[in-house]
């Protein structure tokens, strides 16, 4: 009996052992450096320029669906003189209208149409124009002045360095002087 136990025990235990190794050699696999094969200078440089071609086509792609989404909300945001869209509805909304005769009478909801407010190509236009010219206005008046101020400031700064000039020719000649005294 007690030999059985032992023999069960011994085996166990060389399982165990055995079990432990492969799930070392397992582990030390995972942990090995994978070897990389050398492809080439002209590979590596294709593959990234590859790579970079994609890339770049890929945000050229995004950068003008996102400019197109712009432009297509943009442009009807406006009322053109032209013919409506079959597509645009106006918008309908729920006022109470009271009726001036009936003060005290019951109030009457009617659905009306309102449209939202839309500017005209034109209208934006004249007033950009306007702003940009208004603009044009501003900036020159203040180089006019920022000009105006550099000939003060010149003639300010060639004062000061003039007097900082004789000052210094002041004291070089005294020191001249006392480095002769003695």
């Amino acid at each position: 009996m007690q030999f059985m136990a032992n023999k069960t025990l011994i085996i166990g235990g060389i399982l165990l052992m055995g079990l432990v190794l492969v799930l070392a050699k397992d582990h030390s696999l995972e942990n090995a450096p994978h070897i990389r094969h050398k492809r080439g200078i002209f590979w590596d440089f294709f593959q990234k320029m590859v790579i970079t071609k994609n890339l770049i086509v890929d945000q050229y792609t995004d950068t003008r669906n996102t400019l197109n989404d712009i432009y297509n909300t943009v442009n009807e945001q406006f009322s053109d003189p032209g013919p409506d869209k079959p597509t645009s509805r106006p918008r309908v909304t729920t006022e109470k209208t009271s009726i001036s005769g009936e003060e005290s009478g019951s109030n009457s909801e009617e659905p009306t149409t309102t449209e939202a407010f839309q500017i005209s190509r034109y209208e934006l236009g004249r007033i950009l124009g306007r702003n940009y010219r208004g603009l044009q206005k501003l900036a020159m008046s203040e180089f006019n002045t920022a000009l105006n101020a550099t000939k003060y400031n010149l003639a300010e700064y060639k004062s000061e360095a003039d007097k900082q000039f004789a000052n210094s020719l002041a004291v070089e000649k005294k020191n001249k002087l006392k480095s002769l005294k003695g």
